[in-house]
């Protein structure tokens, strides 16, 4: 039996162009699981500042006005209450998406974004599958992304 799943990436600059898919981070990702999302097993959103939230992949042509750096030292280390309004907005979209899923999974390498998904999880009551990267820095996310099809077998 197929179940239905829900990866959550990180957001990124191309929101400002109305695609995720344009920047490099989704496009590595896609060539690994596109296929998953083409037989309608997998699909994907992305944990946006802009929104706050969660935004279903073809939803961030909503948000091209926007494209907010999510970095810890820049945005949500220094303002508190920019990352509980994170946590509330992503318990909200949790709510409201987990109930259409078997699988919520998670492969995001920015720390405000991983606290705010494991938070809400928690919240929630949503088991959240976190996929990694093992490490927060851009090498760590290109080099294991290739693992992510093993997930969603």
């Amino acid at each position: 039996m197929v179940k239905k799943a829900l990866l959550i990436l990180p957001c990124n600059s191309c929101v400002r162009f109305g695609d995720y898919s344009l920047c490099p981070n989704w496009r590595m990702v896609l060539k690994h699981v596109g296929h998953l999302v083409s037989a309608g097993v997998l699909d994907l959103a992305a944990i946006d500042s802009c929104k706050p939230g969660l935004v279903l992949w073809g939803g961030e042509d909503k948000l091209r006005w926007c494209d907010r750096n999510p970095r810890w030292d820049l945005l949500y280390g220094r303002d508190p209450l920019r990352l509980q309004l994170l946590i509330e907005s992503v318990v909200a979209d949790l709510k409201e998406l987990a109930v259409w899923y078997d699988v919520v999974a998670s492969y995001v390498n920015v720390k405000a974004y991983r606290l705010a998904l494991r938070t809400a999880a928690e919240i929630v009551g949503v088991r959240l599958l976190d996929l990694g990267p093992p490490k927060l820095n851009p090498l760590s996310y290109v080099k294991h992304a290739k693992e992510l099809p093993l997930y969603f077998r």
